[in-house]
């Protein structure tokens, strides 16, 4: 306070600004380092390159006592060196504090714009999605019912980056290409027809979905001759368990001779085509309805490319 009554006030005018300066200057420290490390040299010296008999429990004993001196021997050295380096760290701790709190107000300020950025984004998309949804359903035709709008929509037609009038155009492009692949499978005499217009459905790949007719065409032809195999093979089992007729009486000779025992021979000849795992499997099929002895010639592969 003055002499008129008045109070005097100082203070420090901060000018806002964008950057952050720092000026550090390193603390001096002041130590004997030198002269404690001569000491240690000292105090080690008796027990550097020492051997331990390791039969002797005596050198064994001597051998924990010299561990306990030697921790004795660092223990002060070690706490005064984290006394100092709390002490050195300190400014920077308090510095890291100050910095990131001011750096959590940033990131509090965009993670509310961001929240609302995304919302908006969401219902962007949504209600473009909601309009392509309306064109599909009314341009697709007999395919709408057929072919889910999924697999129709394209990720890129969301964007922002995509006007409406392109995403609609590139939706009718890919929408009459579809049904000229659909068109096609309706016109083929295929056996698996269900499964194949699903397969086109969900993926669009007319190829695939051909590709997959030939592959359940080949299943069942597999299937047909395995079945004709163990039908065979039935057969066979059935005619080896009958009943043999009663041998008609033979006319007794004039002296008697040693009648040979009846020798009854069959044979079962199989002829297929097929692959090698599918001639194994028969064979299986064979032993296991008690069928020995039997052998099977693999004459080679049959593949469909």
């Amino acid at each position: 306070m003055t002499e008129e009554g008045t109070i005097e006030v100082t203070a420090e005018v901060i000018e806002p600004t964008d950057a952050l300066e720092v000026t550090y200057t390193p603390a001096v420290l002041s130590d004997n380092l030198a002269a404690l490390d001569a000491y240690v040299d000292q105090q080690i010296e008796p027990y550097i390159g020492a051997q331990l008999d390791p039969n002797d429990y005596e050198t064994i004993k001597m051998g924990r006592t010299c561990m306990a001196d030697l921790n004795k021997l660092k223990a002060p050295i070690e706490a005064e060196r984290k006394r100092v380096k709390k002490i050195y760290e300190a400014p920077l701790k308090e510095f890291e504090a100050r910095v990131k709190a001011i750096t959590a107000k940033i990131d509090s300020a965009r993670a509310n714009i961001k929240e609302q950025v995304d919302e908006a984004d969401a219902n962007f998309k949504a209600q473009r999605r909601e309009t392509l949804s309306e064109e599909y359903a009314g341009c697709a035709g007999p395919i709408a019912d057929v072919i889910p709008f999924a697999a129709i929509l394209e990720d890129k037609w969301l964007n922002r980056s995509t006007n409406e009038v392109k995403a609609v155009n590139e939706l009718y492009e890919k929408v009459e290409k579809a049904l000229k692949g659909y068109n096609t499978l309706q016109t083929k005499e295929l056996a698996h027809k269900d499964e194949v217009v699903k397969h086109y459905a969900d993926t669009l790949d007319l190829i695939g979905a051909l590709e997959l007719e030939d592959q359940l065409n080949e299943r069942d032809r597999q299937m047909a001759e395995f079945k004709a195999a163990q039908e065979a093979a039935e057969a066979v089992k059935a005619e080896r368990t009958a009943p043999e007729p009663a041998p008609e009486p033979e006319p007794v000779p004039d002296q008697p001779t040693a009648a040979a025992p009846p020798v009854c021979r069959w044979s079962l000849a199989m002829e297929f085509q097929g692959t090698e795992a599918f001639a194994q499997q028969v064979a299986a099929t064979l032993k296991g309805m008690g069928i020995t002895g039997a052998s099977i010639k693999f004459a080679g592969v049959v593949t469909n490319e």
